[in-house]
């Protein structure tokens, strides 16, 4: 299965954070399940680290990541730009076309680990929390 992570499933999931949903974690802790990091997600934790609002380093996000071959980061693209849902805010909206352009390009389940209500609501997508 495609996992596209949410900053908040990521950042609780790297701290073992119980605020984590119970599905999420399971998932995550799944070895065979691919992770996908959108950018946007990366630029997110970049900028709470720096306001100080979560204690986990952009440096330390990229060492774990980078070490977990399950994980790939995904950039914003064309693609991703072409499914940019309108209605949502542009974080979420990224998140979302995120997800369909991985379950367009790879054929398999895909699920977004949210649990914004926003995303979840949308319908344009499959979430898990």
């Amino acid at each position: 299965m495609v996992c596209v992570i949410d900053t908040h499933a990521l950042v609780w999931y790297l701290t073992d954070d119980k605020r984590l949903g119970k599905q999420a974690a399971e998932l995550l802790d799944r070895p065979d399940t691919r992770i996908v990091v959108p950018v946007i997600v990366l630029a997110e934790l970049k900028y709470l680290h720096r306001r100080s609002r979560i204690s986990l380093s952009f440096s330390a996000v990229l060492t774990i990541i980078g070490a977990d071959e399950r994980c790939s980061v995904y950039p914003v693209n064309e693609e991703v730009v072409d499914l940019l849902p309108l209605d949502l805010d542009i974080h979420d909206a990224i998140i979302c076309a995120t997800a369909l352009v991985c379950r367009r390009a790879i054929g398999e389940d895909t699920v977004v680990l949210t649990k914004d209500q926003a995303i979840t609501d949308s319908g344009l997508v499959s979430t898990v929390w």
